[in-house]
């Protein structure tokens, strides 16, 4: 999703607003309550975006299976960053976005639907390169979400996983956009190659899920 900078002290210790103690290194903070509760927040609002997706879809058990990918196509890409950017020694951690959260929330009953609770805030020094590599990995975890969804979706019975196939899709591309406030820029600042690869083959899969659906 996007990315909101700032630069908190190096040590953090636990407060009741949910900051945490933190170490630099894969795995050197735990998550706060507060990132605990944005996380679930904001899983809500894109299991109820995807869900508004499925009215055209019967079957209980398909909607259970696409519900619980597009809960994992949020959450993956979300702590995805988190993880990466703990490797490089920078803190992070999710926040809702309160104008986000309530544009995810709208298009939950509008044809267009806006996927962007909150964003992964991130603290510390760092060049381009490893923003580059922090953001690449959202991204990253979608791309390949769709990688492994596509051979099912041109089957009788995976046309079911259309729904979760379009979602990944869609997050990939969105977040890929070179604005600032996407990923997608700080790939582009580090690797206009790789920033190219990534958005080309994800516009491939989304015109892919549409190509299906209007079929």
């Amino acid at each position: 999703m996007k990315y909101a900078y700032a630069l908190p002290p190096k040590q953090y210790t636990t407060t009741n607003q949910g900051d945490t103690t933190f170490i630099p290194g894969l795995g050197g903070q735990i998550s706060s309550q507060r990132e605990a509760v944005s996380f679930a927040i904001g899983a809500a609002l894109v299991w109820l975006v995807g869900i508004s997706l499925l009215g055209f879809v019967l079957d209980n058990t398909a909607i259970l299976i696409n519900s619980v990918l597009f809960v994992f196509a949020f959450l993956g890409h979300e702590y995805s960053h988190k993880l990466a950017a703990h490797h490089f020694g920078l803190w992070a951690e999710f926040r809702l976005n309160l104008l986000g959260a309530v544009l995810t929330g709208i298009s939950i009953i509008l044809p267009i639907k806006f996927v962007a609770p909150g964003a992964a805030m991130l603290g510390g020094y760092s060049d381009d390169r490893t923003l580059g590599l922090v953001a690449v990995s959202g991204p990253l975890v979608n791309i390949l979400m769709s990688v492994v969804l596509l051979p099912f979706v041109f089957t009788s019975s995976g046309s079911y996983l259309w729904p979760a196939f379009y979602v990944s899709s869609f997050i990939a591309v969105f977040n890929l956009i070179p604005v600032a406030i996407l990923d997608g820029k700080k790939v582009f600042d580090w690797s206009k190659g790789v920033w190219a690869l990534m958005f080309a083959i994800s516009v491939v899969f989304l015109a892919v899920a549409w190509f299906t659906w209007l079929a």
